[in-house]
Parts: C-alpha cells; sequence; structure tokens
C-alpha cells in the first residue's frame, strides 16, 4: 500500500506542476477518486477549474469523458445516439461507445444547464452506477465525475442535483501576490523519474483500502460536527453525513494511518455547499479541524482549516511586511509599482472585512500601510 500512496502522491504532483495556486483543488480531486466521490467546482470563468481536472485526469490513465454543457444540449451527446444496427434488428438501445456511461473519470463543465432528461440520467449515473434507457441498462465504470459551474443554482430542483456531487470546492482568482508566477508559467516539464507511474488500478486498490479504514475513533468528533453544522443552520442531508465517511477514512489512508484520527476529518469542510456557510464553518470547527493534517494532501488540509481568521492573519503579516518594503524613493520608478501592490492589497482587505469585522491586527497593519500610501515625499521610516 506504501507503493500506492507514493505513485498517488507523484501523480498529484505531476498534475499540479504550472498550476499556480491550485495544488489544493488537485489534491481534492484525487482525494475524491481514492473515495470514490464525486467534486463540484464553483468559481467564475478563467479561474483553471478545467485546466485542474484536465491535469487530474490525464495522470490516471482512465478512460475520461469531457463535456461541456449547455441549455440545448441533448442526452445523445453525452449518453451516446441510437445504435443503429441494433434498431434495424428491432431493437432500441444507445451505442454509447466512446460516451460518459463508458467513462472511468468525467468531467461535466457547466452542470447545471443541462436539461430534467439529462439531470435525471446523471443521478442514476453519479448515484448507483448505472445508466438506464428504456429498457437497456448498463454498469457504468465510473470512478468520479467533476462537476463545474459559474454559481451554484438557486432552483430547489438544481440543488437537490448538487448534493450528488459530495465535495464541494470554490474557486478564486489568484491573489496579487501569485501574478508573478502565474505570468511565468510552469518551469519545464515535470520530472517522469523512473518510479511507477499514478495508474487506475493503483487508485481502485486505495480506494479497497479505504473501505477497510476504522472509523470508530473519529466517529464522536464527526457526529459534533454535524451538529454544529446544522445548528448554525447548515443543510446537511442524511446521505452527505453518511456518505461524507468515505471521505475522511480516504484521508486517513492516504495519510498511512490504518484507523481515522482527528487529523483526517478536515474533508468535512466540503460537505458544505454555501460559500459564506463554508467560510464560517473554518472558523466555528477550529477545535475540531486544528490537528488536519496530511503529509500527501498538505494544501488541502491546510485550506480545509483556513477560515476568516487564519486569512486575516496571514493578511496582517502581508500588509506589515508591503509597508517595510516601500521605497524610500517615491519619485522612483519601483515606488509607483509599490504603490499599486499596496493600493491592490487595501482593496483586497476592504473587500474581504468590513470595517467592523477586521481583527484589531488586520485593521492595524491595514492603517499603517494607507498611512505609508499618504506619505509626504521626502518622508522615510
Amino acid at each position: 500500500m506504501d507503493t500506492a500512496i507514493a505513485c498517488l502522491e507523484r501523480g498529484i504532483a505531476r498534475a499540479a506542476h504550472g498550476l499556480v495556486g491550485r495544488r489544493h483543488l488537485v489534491e481534492l480531486v484525487h482525494l475524491a477518486l481514492v473515495a470514490r466521490e464525486h467534486v463540484l467546482l464553483i468559481g467564475p470563468p478563467g479561474t483553471g477549474k478545467s485546466a485542474v481536472v484536465r491535469a487530474c485526469a490525464a495522470g490516471t490513465g482512465a478512460r475520461c469523458f469531457e463535456y461541456l454543457i449547455g441549455r440545448f444540449t441533448e442526452p445523445a451527446e453525452l449518453f451516446g445516439p441510437l445504435d443503429l444496427e441494433a434498431l434495424r434488428a428491432g431493437k432500441l438501445r444507445p451505442d454509447i461507445a466512446g460516451m460518459l456511461p463508458e467513462a472511468e473519470f468525467a468531467f461535466l463543465d457547466e452542470v447545471f444547464l443541462g436539461s430534467t432528461a439529462i439531470l435525471n440520467a446523471l443521478l442514476g449515473v453519479l448515484n448507483e452506477r448505472r445508466y438506464r434507457r428504456g429498457h437497456f441498462e448498463t454498469a457504468v465504470p465510473l470512478r468520479c465525475c467533476v462537476g463545474a459551474s459559474n454559481a451554484l443554482p438557486e432552483d430547489p430542483a438544481l440543488a437537490a442535483f448538487a448534493d450528488r456531487f459530495l465535495v464541494t470546492a470554490f474557486v478564486d482568482p489568484l491573489a496579487d501576490s501569485d501574478l508573478e508566477a502565474l505570468l511565468a508559467g510552469a518551469a519545464g516539464e515535470p520530472e517522469a523519474g523512473a518510479e511507477p507511474p499514478l495508474t487506475l488500478a493503483g487508485i481502485d486498490a486505495l480506494a479497497a483500502a479505504a473501505a477497510r479504514i476504522d472509523l470508530t475513533p473519529v466517529r464522536p468528533a464527526y457526529a459534533q460536527v454535524v451538529r454544529k453544522l446544522r445548528a448554525r443552520g447548515v443543510p446537511l442531508s442524511d446521505r452527505r453525513v453518511v456518505r461524507g465517511q468515505a471521505l475522511v477514512a480516504a484521508a486517513a489512508l492516504i495519510a498511512g494511518r490504518t484507523e481515522a484520527t482527528a487529523a483526517d476529518l478536515w474533508p468535512l469542510i466540503h460537505l458544505v455547499q454555501h460559500r459564506i456557510a463554508q467560510d464560517e464553518a473554518r472558523d466555528l470547527l477550529r477545535a475540531e479541524l486544528g490537528a488536519a493534517a496530511s503529509p500527501v494532501l498538505p494544501e488541502a488540509a491546510k485550506a480545509a482549516g483556513y477560515g476568516p481568521a487564519a486569512r486575516a492573519a496571514d493578511l496582517a503579516r502581508e500588509g506589515e511586511a508591503l509597508a517595510a518594503a516601500a521605497p524610500a524613493d517615491r519619485a522612483a520608478p519601483a515606488f509607483e509599482a509599490w504603490l499599486v501592490r499596496a493600493e491592490s492589497f487595501l482593496v483586497q482587505v476592504d473587500a474581504a472585512f468590513a470595517t467592523e469585522a477586521r481583527p484589531p491586527a488586520l485593521a492595524a497593519a491595514r492603517d499603517a500601510l494607507l498611512a505609508r500610501c499618504r506619505e509626504p515625499a521626502g518622508a522615510g521610516p
């Protein structure tokens, strides 16, 4: 099993190569692959959602199916047209060759734009791993489906469909501090190495081992997390609560454990399907998620516990460093570049925290930076 975990770690590193600031999403998709669950990525266009999914799919060796769904997409575009040979023989069945029912990994972009017929068929594929059309029925070898959308739907019927995606991650544009790395792009190809690559068989072996993880030690803490979230009005269906155990088991296995511990509860944050509620849950569950850690999935574990308090602390440190780095010569081109960064930072702080909600350390760092921006020419530290 250690070999399979090592292959998974190399597969994650290879998929994340060149994806600035997106490794945590790559880790989440691989966690879902091991847990046999589905992922929903929510974020504006141009934030790298498709690039993340394609990189993950390419590294598994799985049969992949990708489609951009529109309002006028026909079911046959996903599930296959009628098989003409069978029709000549008097049988009505689809030709699923190369289509979603044969996929082992799927990516459905703008997944909520599908018609009722498409969404109903997808329910069987996602939940039961079976595709039905009339009298035709077949098992679907799907390990993981990743759905992407610019926003969560407000329609209750679509919200019920979204509940089938157990892992929800919200994707934002990169922070200003990552712009240089984004513009530089990937530094060459990732090293192939002599070690065996990640394979679908290896993922299947990990999935089988995850099903044997002992969850008894964390069930009381798991139940407490669910109680606290529900008490805050976060809707968590019984189905999500039960299936969420698969994420905890997969996290424990990937971390090299045979039984789950408090360090493996961090995936529960992604059961929450509302952006504000998910951010609030990170602070609400600081005690339960304080031990979050994973040697193979470090960025995903860190992001799961990265609530508003942690973000405010990081912003405060960034603001202090930015103020200390102000050029002494206000007439130099370097000062103009610094001023743009400072103004961008101030906008970021104001957008993230209202005046009355700013922690004291962040408020002090913001005020100090603003004062440096307003200093008259010739003033210095």
